[in-house]
Order: structure tokens, then sequence, then C-alpha cells
């Protein structure tokens, strides 16, 4: 295995046993990949694929039931103390002392890392918290609790970030300042993130893991990439006032997939969504439609139920 590469992953299983189960739940099937030092990755894929239990076996936080896997050149198993020293694990089960301040909580957690709480101060005043640093937390929002979170997170000076939906509990403009100081400080870090908010991923992962059911990789691809190869650009939901026909579906837009009582036309450019609109505004077929643009979640999803083109 090459030190090119900050995680290399070959045939990682982790299998949880219970008493009344002997052979247990296997959760990842045999995975492997490989991510380069200062790269960002997401891990997407379904409820249940396998993303979060992953996030926490490379954090050495579950030991692998089988596979010959390295972080930072360390043996997985074998060289766990030494690779928790150079990696943060950042998630919303991650809780801290609620009669403490702010304060006291961020000493705690330096003693406990043997790091200093400099980096967390940073955040903390970027994120104009520094107001509640003798508040005790046990006062906090959700959302002050979650940038809490973070802070305990940056305090170590790290060279891989496992970040684990970290931006939930955060409203619109607090998630943007989270990613603005992820981008400028934070650059040079390997980050692997776990997040259904599609926009965090798009602004500061470069490359994206898809998981498929059972646990299993169906591949790790560049995110600048793969959205540049999509053939539409929107969805458009649209809910009819009746049951129509395949031919009166048609005359709205050729390509479309019909789901119970809900129709979806996938435009190519905003020209053709547009186009799509004003049909359906006119056709008096329609009592509501919707258009977003597509993003990462949306392939990637279809993309584990469907080994072909996605969209086709």
């Amino acid at each position: 295995m090459s030190q090119k590469y900050a995680i290399e992953v070959e045939n990682l299983t982790k299998i949880f046993k219970s008493p009344g189960n002997r052979e247990g739940n296997t959760i990842l099937t045999d995975i492997s990949f490989k991510i380069p030092y200062g790269a960002s990755v997401a891990v997407t894929g379904e409820n249940g694929s396998g993303k979060t239990t992953l996030l926490k076996v490379l954090a050495t936080l579950y030991l692998p039931d089988g596979g010959m896997n390295r972080i930072l050149g360390w043996d997985l198993v074998r060289d766990a103390s030494m690779i928790r020293e150079k990696i943060s694990f950042v998630s919303p089960g991650l809780d801290f002392q609620r009669k403490l301040t702010l304060e006291e909580n961020l000493k705690f957690f330096a003693k406990v890392q043997n790091s200093e709480i400099e980096g967390a101060l940073k955040f903390l005043e970027a994120m104009k918290l520094m107001s509640k640093i003798d508040e005790r937390t046990e006062t906090f929002s959700e959302g002050q609790k979650a940038i809490t979170r973070l802070a305990i997170g940056f305090m170590k000076d790290s060279e891989i970030l496992y970040l684990d939906e970290v931006t939930t509990g955060l409203d619109v403009n607090r998630r943007e300042e989270v990613i603005n100081y992820i981008e400028s400080e934070l650059t040079r870090k390997t980050k692997i993130i776990v997040d259904h908010n599609s926009s965090v991923i798009d602004r500061l992962c470069d490359q994206v893991l898809i998981l498929k059911r059972g646990g299993r990789v169906h591949k790790i691809i560049n995110i600048k990439e793969l959205l540049e190869s999509l053939p539409y650009a929107y969805e458009i939901t649209a809910i009819p006032k009746r049951t129509l026909s395949d031919r009166e579906i048609k005359q709205l837009w050729p390509r479309y997939e019909k789901t119970g009582g809900i129709i979806r036309f996938y435009p190519k450019s905003r020209t053709e969504a547009q186009v799509i609109n004003t049909r359906i505004l006119s056709s008096g077929f329609i009592s509501r439609a919707e258009t977003r643009a597509i993003d990462l979640n949306d392939y990637s999803m279809r993309m584990v139920d469907d080994e072909s083109n996605p969209f086709d």
C-alpha cells in the first residue's frame, strides 16, 4: 500500500453480532477504495447503506471484521492509538458536559485530545459565538450545540476530518458560514463527509463514494466530472388534475417518468425547463408543478438502483 494515499481500504467488512444472532448483520461488505492526501470525499447512498458505520470504522470507533486497511500509512487495527492522534470525528452524537460552560467544555476536550483550544476559539470567533464562552451549554440552541461540536472537532490539528451530518440543526445562514470556514481554513486537510444537504457536498467535496444496499461500494468518482456528464440538469415534478394518458403527457414533453399520480420531466437545460413549464401552464392538465436543479444526491440514489445511466 502506497504513501500517496491518506486512506487505503481493501476488502473492509463490518459485522454487528448479538446474542440471538450468531452470524450477525453485515453492514459493510468487502469495501475497497483509496483516498489521496488532501482530497475531500462525500460518502453517499440510501439509508442503511452503511455511511456512518464506514466513517466510524475509519475513525477507529468501530473495529473492522476484515480487510487490509491503512490510515495515514498505519494499520487501522494495530496502530489505532496513533491514528487517533491525527484524526477528528464530528457527528451529532458527540456530547459534551452540559452543566459546564462553553469554555470549560473546550478545556475538558483539549485535555482529552491532548490539544490546545486556540483552534476552537478561532472557529467560534468566525461563527460569532464567543459571546457565549462563559454560558452553560445546557442553555444552547441546537444550532449552537452543532457549532460547539465542530469547534471541538477543529480544536485538534488533525490530518483527516470525518464529518458526519455536522450541519444538522443549522439554519441556512449558519450552514453557509460553516461551509465558508471549512473552504477557507481547512482546505488542505483530508475530509470525509456524510451530509444529506447537497449544497454542503457540492461546495466542499471533489469526489463522491457511492454505497449500495448491503454496504458495498458502487463507485468512487470525481464530482465535477460526474455533474458535467449528467444528461439532465433539472427535475420538474407535476401533479395532474386527473389521470393523463401517455399521449397527453408527451404533448408536454416526450421524456418523462410516471410514478403513481406524479409525473416527472427531466429537461437538459434551463431553456428546456422554461418550455416545459410554459406548456404545463397552457395545457390545463396540471394542478401544481415544481422545478428544481438536479443534484448529486439524485444521481447517486438512482445510480445505486440502476447500474446503467440512471437518467436514461
